[in-house]
């Protein structure tokens, strides 16, 4: 198991769902991380290919040289490369301002589509991207035969250093906790992809 520490309690929350979620990749072909930057999350794949995808080649030449023997793709997560995975994890790229709200409905399409049947995906989304959620969550429906959507986002942006894995961890067994007086994140596990 893979765990990686940020000081943030929402976004370790989110490193704690990726630990016992990506468990499920164990025994698959090939798993594909849309939006990887210097792959930081290869170590939650267990799959027996990794594929990291992201717009800055310089992030993915990193990423290959920490992880020697995985293969990096640049391009955008709203158009269709040709990219096909068992286990497709997408975390990050639609909190990151840098993403083009306007493309989201296109960029969840794409992730779906990466998806080879009876296969995993895991996403989030911020706020920002709310606008879209009824649409995403009508396409995940008709595309997977089980689909867990968590709202969560309490403490999204305070750095409370070494008390947040304490504070993500009470938010993971007590799910109330993870919304707070609103939620900013929808962390999306969608399974058996038709």
């Amino acid at each position: 198991m893979h765990l990686r520490y940020s000081g943030k309690p929402s976004k370790q929350l989110l490193w704690l769902f990726l630990a016992r979620d990506m468990l499920a990749s164990r025994g698959h072909a090939v798993g594909v991380d849309v939006g990887c930057g210097p792959m930081r999350n290869r170590p939650y794949f267990e799959t027996a290919d990794y594929i990291g995808m992201d717009l800055a080649p310089e992030r993915l030449a990193a990423g290959r040289r920490r992880f020697p023997g995985s293969l990096g793709v640049a391009g955008r997560a709203e158009t269709d490369c040709g990219l096909r995975g068992d286990v497709v994890l997408c975390v990050q790229m639609f909190v990151n301002k840098q993403f083009a709200v306007a493309d989201t409905l296109a960029a969840a399409r794409n992730l779906v589509a990466m998806t080879r049947p009876g296969g995993l995906l895991i996403f989030n989304l911020s706020k920002r991207n709310f606008a879209y959620e009824g649409a995403i969550d009508q396409l995940l429906e008709e595309s997977f035969g089980e689909v867990e959507k968590v709202k969560y986002g309490a403490l999204s942006a305070p750095d409370l250093g070494l008390l947040s894995p304490l504070i993500a961890l009470a938010m993971l067994l007590l799910p109330p906790l993870r919304r707070g007086r609103g939620y900013q994140k929808i962390y999306y596990r969608c399974r058996n992809r038709h």
